[in-house]
């Protein structure tokens, strides 16, 4: 096996669970990230979430449910995204 294949099979981010997992943060706070915890976990927090941020919950049925932070940082608020 060469290195191009270790490095196309490689997994960067682990599987979700109730730990919340940042995928980007910026000097506002983080911007995306995923888990399985419910979106008051993340309300609860008034110090991490930017405004706009991404949190794609996972669920065991192989969906998932996004949301974004239409609040601010230190008083987040985590509304489900529809498609019309």
């Amino acid at each position: 096996m060469g290195i191009a294949y270790k490095l196309e099979n490689m997994v960067p981010f682990p599987a979700a669970s109730a730990v919340i997992v940042p995928i980007v943060t910026t000097e506002d706070g983080v911007l995306l990230c995923y888990g399985t915890a419910a979106n008051t976990v993340l309300e609860a927090d008034t110090s991490t979430y930017a405004p706009g941020c991404i949190y794609i919950k996972s669920l065991v049925a192989g969906t998932s449910i996004l949301y974004v932070n239409e609040g601010t940082k230190a008083a987040p608020d985590f509304d489900v995204v529809t498609v019309a």
